[in-house]
Parts: structure tokens; C-alpha cells; sequence
């Protein structure tokens, strides 16, 4: 035994020589997941691991033995991102917990941190502050606290806090709170809390949730506050609720003084890329109603309508998707009102009808009806297509609000309603071993109404053609017939039915003529188009060099202009006996039709070249040339001739001859991304002025503004032709000017020349600050004067 004791011995001193010989980034390693380890200066550096903590310090007190290790000046944790700053820390190796005082600093889960000192559990990532700050940057909120909990996951709660979107130390708005809590999806959530305009408290809530790191949460959004001569001061404050990720949903509560209370939901779903949907509604007591006419707003009165009732409501929605496979898509439109005036009162506001218009336009690429008219449509829509053919199917129903609310008789109500629809086609295609081209179109309707005609329609157009084409022109004579057969199941006179030509003269039908049975009607029809194309190309400039100093230059290198004749014959024979076929749309009276129309465009086409930087294969910047292009001016002038016209021997008392219809010019010039011209006009040659303008103007840059003009114009016309009623002149102004980043102002003017009269003036101003914005409007129209103020508190 004794003479193993040497052995022993040296065997010990070896294993407390290697021990005190560890390099110190075993200090403190754990099984733990999270684990510390700190670099010997002198030694070569590993790359530590993302889940493992790196530690160091300007001096280290401490050994494996200790049950903790003090750390002095610039005391510096990181795993990752996250990283922990101090000017002491405290490590306690068995449990994980690390103490930091002196301007402790953290940056955490994209979080910032701020406080005298603290505590955090590096296994768990939870800690707490005292008198700390905290700055998530999204939403873009700060928190201080006299202390600040670090919870699980990216969540805190506080205590005796003010919280805030806004830099600086005295902000705009802020709110102060006993305490409060933000969740794992960055929802602010405050307790007893009051709100504040720089620091004077101006409303006290029990309870307040701030919206956070998710782009949809729940919670009530901003509220529209406005007034106005029809409907009084009006709030309307809306609750967002989010439903699951592929829906969501909107109360609008709209109070008016003048009206009352208007409730409004809305529901949208976007279930896949293929479907989407957006439904609404909005219900109303109305305080005001009108028994009779005179009773109406002086801007109603003349259409013979009143609005007896107080119930109103509005439903419309839109919806597109498929059905059973992909392939199979529907379109549901749904537009129904309670009276002919509800659109007009409630034009504006978050749920109004000029908000939900644009959005249906911007959504689904489908427009609703004009406020003004008195007829509403709700359609459903089915297609399957293939390569060459497609089918769809439709049901429509139109709702006449001039029978309603005791206007009109329901049961004389002679709308027409379309249920079902049903339409084969055949695209353009070739015939094998010929060098025709035919398409075909077969539809099936059957019409129905509360007093009138109803029955079945069954139409077929098929198609010809016979392209031909040389090095100089291109004709395309075709050939087509329109064959419809009817069966009228019902049969019932109205009198005289009034229709509109296109036009715009009215004319009178007899539905006497018409008899339950079965009817045919066979309409051939022929035609060719001949056009041609001239192009010629013009050297502007010299290519510009690929050179790394030359990039960012741009500029027109070639200008390519075409002319393309075109001249265009359609020939339908004049039908007799029409008469007795019974009339449910335009396509029950076919009208002879012996047209020429000719054109002449002329196409100006620009190249542009521009030297851009992209990485280059050794690593360094390379210069290259791209081009684009852009048809910046088209000019296109067209006129028809209408051989029918000049052969007419019907009232010729009344109305001479005038075969040549009006000259159509039409200008677009878009030679810049910031200037956009557009102008189409209409002149008679037997008139010798103007029958119609559409002319808009739009100048605009980015940080600066816009600018536009535009000017509608109609004449009034009686002509065997067509026919218009009266005069329209009106001028559209609109500016935007952005005076600086936080800063805009808008007005809006339009005038109408033939009445002498404004139709509308609007001033509005925004200012957009770094936390908050500000909205203003006032608008002026003939019969109504409305202000609008909103407000948003920004990042939210």
C-alpha cells in the first residue's frame, strides 16, 4: 500500500493540473439548452453556437467551484441577435439567472431594453426591469415602467408604465397605466390607464387593447366623425374582428342626429388564391321620411317618387370562387336597396356608397350601378372553359325601385328577370384542311316578370371567316347569321312598351302584337375588316456604352412610327315583322344595319436605354445596358358612313339625311411616368361644332403632387339617329399639393356651364405625423354642406 502511494499521488497532481489547466469557456456549462461560455483572450476563438450564450467582460471574479461568477465593465452577453449589456453582472452557474446593474442595455427578440438593472433566466428567456423601457419596433411602441416583466415568448407586463408611438420626451399622445401587458402577438393591453395630449390627461378608460406585431387584430378602429345638412353630426366607430386567418369582419356604428342610429357589418373571406368575397350590409330607422313629393330634398324632387318608409337598408356583395373543382368558377353580385333614395343620403362615410364602390372595383374588377338610377342588379355567374369552347350559366334579377314603398304596384311591375341563362360558345378557331375560321355562340334564356310576356329564348350566331394576308395589307371578309326562335308561355298586354335605340331615341312598342306560341326569326349577316401597317424607324442617338461611370444614365435611343389604316364593313338586313316577337332586351329587335367605318392610327414608339450595376462574376460591380419601351402617343381619328341613312326615305320632312356620322378624335400622350393626357371628341360635319368632348389631363410626381383637369361635354341633338335630350358641360378640377412629408392639401371643383352652377367644391387637408394624422374635408354641394374630420394614431 505504501508503495502505491507515489502513484496515487502523481496520478492526483496530473488530475488537478489538467482541472485548473480548462480553458475558461467551461465556466458555467450546463446541459441546459441555453449555456454561457467566455473566451480566454489569449486563445483561439470558435464560433459559438446559436444556441449558446457567449460572455465577457473587462474583468472576471470567479471559478468552477463558485456558485456564481461576477463580471465588471462592458459586460457583454450575446446568443444569436439577442444580446445583454452591463456594467456589473452577476452569473449564477447552477441555475442560469444573470444579475446586470449599470445602464443595462438589451436587445431581445428584435426588442429593445433599457433600466437600471435586472434579472433574466437564460434558459427560460424571461427576466424582469427596474425603472426600465422598452421599445418594440413593431408596432413602434414604448414602454416605461417602474418595472418591466420579460415573460415566455416575445411577451412583458409592467407596471405603473405610460405608453407611447411617439419619439421624443415629451410626446404628442401617450397613455399612462397602473399596469399592463403585451402578448405574444404584440397586442398592447393597459388597465386603468388614461389618455394623454402632451402629458395632460384628457379621458380615463378601465380598460384599453393597442393593436400590435400582426397586420389584423380585433378592436375598435378610428372613428369617422362628420356633419351635414341632410344627416346632422354623425360618429361612426367601427370594430374590427379578426375571425380566423382567412376572414375577418366590420361593424360600423353610425350614429346621425338627424336620422338616427345605422347599424352596418361587413364580412370578407379570402379562403384560397381563387376565392374571395366580400359581403355587406346596412340596416336603418330612419328618422325622416317623405309621404309626399314636395316633402323630398329640393336635388330628389321631379321624378315622381317618394320615400314613405322609415325602415332602410342596403345589401350588396360580390363574390368570386369555384365550384366543385377549380375549373368551375363563379361570380355572385348582389345590389338590392330599400328605396330609391338611400344612396343619395348615404353616399359617403367608411360604409358609404362611394367606399364600397371602390373597393368592389379595386377587389374584383367589377362595378356596382350609379346612385342615381332606379334600378339595382344581382347576378350569379358560372364558366367552364377549355381550350376551344366554354359554357357559363347565369341568373339575374334587377329590382325596379320605382315599385316600391307604395310608388307602384307590384304586380305591374314589368322588369324583366333573367332565370336561367345558359350559353355554349366556340372560340375562333380553324377548320382542318381549310383555311376558314369559325366561332359560334348558342344561348338559351328564359324570361320571366310580374305583368307582361314571359317565355323562352333560344339564339344562335355562328361565324366565317376567311383571314387573308400579304406583305402590304391583311382582309377578312366574314360571314355570320343570327338565328332566335321563341316560345311565349304567357301571355299578357301591357300597352305600349318604351325602348331605346343606340342612339338614344326612344321608340314605342305594342305588346298587344305579341301572342302565347312559338315564333322564328332568321337574320343573315356579312362584313370585312382591311387594314395595313406602316412603320418606319428613326436613330435618335448613339447607343449608350455599358461603363460602370455611366450608370444611372437613360436616355431615347429610337423612335418607331406606324400608321394603320383601317376600314371596317358590317351588313344586316332590315327585318320586317318584329313587331309580333315579344321584346324582353336589345336583342329582340335587330336593326338593319349597312355601315362603313374607317380609321387612321397613328402609334409613336419609343426606345429608351439605361446603363444599370449588377454583381459581376469576380465580385465587383458590371455595367449593363436594358431597354424598354412604350407607345407614348397614339392618335386615332375614325368616322362611319351609313349607306342605309343615305338611301332613307322616312321623314325626310322632319329630319334630312346624314349619312356621314360624327369625326372621332381621340389623343393619348403618356410620354413620362408623370404626365398622362387623355382626349377623345366628336364633330359633326352637318352641325359644323362639337357634339362631345372626354378630355382629362393628369400632371404628377412623387413628393410633389398631382394636377387634373377634365371636361365632359354633350350637345343636345334631334336627329333621325339619335337623340339627346339637353346640354352637359362640365369641368372636373382636382389638385393634390404635398407641401413636405407630414404635410398635404386637396381640393376638388366641379362645374356645370349649362346650369351656370357649382356641383361641388371640396378643400381637405392631411397631416401626417410621425405617431399620429390628421384628416380634414369640406365639401359644398347645391343642396347639402358636409366637414369631415378623422384621425389615426400611426403603427398601431
Amino acid at each position: 500500500m505504501k508503495r502505491r502511494l507515489p502513484y496515487i499521488a502523481l496520478m492526483g497532481c496530473l488530475a488537478a493540473a489538467l482541472i485548473l489547466c480548462l480553458p475558461w469557456t467551461l465556466l458555467g456549462k450546463n446541459p441546459q439548452l441555453h449555456n454561457v461560455r467566455r473566451y480566454v483572450p489569449d486563445a483561439p476563438e470558435e464560433a459559438p453556437e446559436m444556441d449558446e450564450w457567449t460572455f465577457s467582460a473587462d474583468r472576471v471574479v470567479g471559478d468552477y467551484t463558485s456558485e456564481y461568477v461576477e463580471a465588471f465593465g462592458n459586460c457583454t452577453l450575446v446568443m444569436g441577435e439577442n444580446q445583454l449589456r452591463a456594467d456589473f453582472a452577476r452569473y449564477y452557474q447552477t441555475t442560469g439567472w444573470v444579475f446586470l446593474k449599470g445602464n443595462l442595455r438589451a436587445h431581445w427578440g428584435g426588442d429593445f431594453l433599457q433600466a437600471d438593472e435586472g434579472e433574466f433566466d437564460l434558459n427560460n428567456m424571461t427576466g424582469w426591469l427596474k425603472n426600465g423601457k422598452l421599445f418594440m419596433a413593431k408596432p413602434h411602441v414604448y414602454v416605461e415602467a417602474e418595472r418591466v416583466a420579460k415573460n415566455k415568448g416575445d411577451s412583458y407586463s409592467f407596471k405603473n408604465a405610460k405608453v407611447t408611438a411617439c419619439d421624443g420626451e415629451k410626446p404628442a399622445w401617450s397613455v399612462t397605466t397602473e399596469e399592463g401587458d403585451v402578448q405574444l402577438d404584440g397586442r398592447v393591453r393597459l388597465y386603468r390607464s388614461a389618455f394623454r395630449v402632451r402629458d395632460i390627461p384628457v379621458f380615463y378608460w378601465p380598460y384599453m387593447s393597442l393593436p400590435g406585431r400582426k397586420n389584423r387584430q380585433s378592436g375598435l378602429l378610428f372613428p369617422s366623425i362628420s356633419s351635414s345638412k341632410k344627416l346632422g353630426f354623425q360618429t361612426n366607430l367601427p370594430y374590427y374582428w379578426v375571425i380566423n386567418e382567412e376572414a375577418d369582419a366590420t361593424f360600423y356604428q353610425n350614429y346621425m342626429s338627424r336620422r338616427g342610429y345605422q347599424q352596418g357589418v361587413e364580412f370578407r373571406h379570402a379562403n384560397d388564391s381563387a376565392t374571395k368575397g366580400m359581403w355587406m350590409l346596412d340596416v336603418l330607422k330612419d328618422n325622416r321620411r317623405a309621404t309626399k313629393e314636395s316633402e323630398e330634398w329640393k336635388d330628389y324632387q321631379g321624378d315622381g317618387l317618394v320615400r314613405s318608409n322609415r325602415s332602410r337598408w342596403w345589401a350588396r356583395s360580390k363574390y368570386d370562387g369555384w365550384l366543385g373543382s377549380p375549373h368551375i368558377k363563379v361570380k355572385l353580385d348582389i345590389d338590392m336597396v330599400s328605396d330609391q333614395n338611400y344612396l343619395r343620403d348615404f353616399e359617403n362615410g367608411p360604409n358609404g356608397f362611394e367606399k364600397t364602390r371602390q373597393e368592389f372595383v379595386d377587389t374584383f374588377g367589377r362595378d356596382i350601378e350609379n346612385k342615381d338610377s332606379l334600378t339595382r342588379t344581382s347576378t350569379a355567374f358560372l364558366s367552364r372553359s377549355w381550350d376551344r369552347f366554354g359554357v357559363t350559366a347565369k341568373a339575374q334579377y334587377v329590382q325596379n325601385l320605382q315599385y316600391m314603398n307604395g310608388n307602384g304596384r307590384s304586380e305591374d311591375n314589368t322588369t324583366v328577370q333573367t332565370l336561367p341563362e345558359i350559353e355554349a360558345f366556340a372560340f375562333q378557331q380553324a377548320i382542318p384542311g381549310t383555311p376558314l375560321e369559325v366561332s359560334a355562340d348558342a344561348k338559351y334564356d328564359y324570361f320571366t316578370r310580374n305583368k307582361g310576356h314571359r317565355g323562352h329564348r333560344f339564339r344562335l350566331t355562328p361565324e366565317v371567316k376567311l383571314p387573308m394576308s400579304t406583305s402590304y395589307f391583311t382582309f377578312i371578309p366574314s360571314v355570320g347569321a343570327d338565328i332566335t326562335s321563341y316560345n311565349v308561355t304567357h301571355h299578357e298586354g301591357y300597352g305600349n312598351q318604351t325602348t331605346t335605340n343606340p342612339g338614344g331615341r326612344q321608340e314605342q312598342l305594342n305588346s298587344n302584337s305579341t301572342k302565347s306560341g312559338s315564333y322564328m326569326r332568321t337574320a343573315l349577316t356579312a362584313g370585312f375588316t382591311a387594314f395595313s401597317e406602316m412603320t418606319r424607324v428613326f436613330r435618335l442617338d448613339e447607343e449608350i456604352k455599358a461603363e460602370p461611370g455611366l450608370a444611372g444614365t437613360s436616355r431615347w435611343t429610337r423612335l418607331k412610327h406606324s400608321i394603320v389604316p383601317r376600314v371596317e364593313y358590317a351588313y344586316t338586313p332590315t327585318i320586317t315583322g318584329q313587331d309580333e316577337l315579344p321584346y324582353f332586351d336589345r336583342f329582340d329587335r335587330l336593326e338593319g344595319k349597312n355601315l362603313v367605318t374607317y380609321s387612321l392610327t397613328n402609334v409613336l414608339d419609343r426606345r429608351r436605354d439605361s446603363v444599370i450595376l449588377s454583381p459581376g462574376s469576380e465580385g465587383g460591380p458590371q455595367a449593363s445596358v436594358v431597354s424598354d419601351y412604350l407607345d407614348f402617343l397614339i392618335f386615332r381619328v375614325a368616322q362611319s358612313y351609313d349607306r342605309n341613312e343615305a338611301t332613307r326615305k322616312d321623314q325626310l320632312a322632319r329630319y334630312g339625311r346624314r349619312p356621314f356620322g360624327d369625326v372621332m378624335a381621340e389623343l393619348t400622350v403618356r410620354p413620362e411616368e408623370y404626365i398622362d393626357i387623355t382626349s377623345r371628341s366628336w364633330f359633326s360635319p352637318y352641325l359644323g361644332s362639337f357634339t362631345q368632348h372626354e378630355n382629362q389631363f393628369r400632371l404628377y410626381r412623387d413628393g410633389l403632387g398631382e394636377f387634373t383637369v377634365g371636361y365632359d361635354y354633350l350637345v343636345k341633338i334631334d336627329e333621325y339617329m339619335r337623340e339627346r335630350d339637353q346640354t352637359m358641360s362640365i369641368v372636373k378640377l382636382g389638385a393634390k399639393w404635398e407641401i413636405n412629408d407630414s404635410f398635404s392639401l386637396g381640393a376638388k371643383y366641379r362645374h356645370d356651364f349649362n346650369s351656370s352652377k357649382d356641383l361641388e367644391r371640396t378643400v381637405s387637408l392631411n397631416w401626417a405625423a410621425q405617431c399620429y394624422s390628421l384628416y380634414f374635408s369640406f365639401t359644398q354641394k347645391p343642396n347639402d354642406d358636409r366637414f369631415e374630420v378623422g384621425f389615426n394614431l400611426f403603427d398601431f
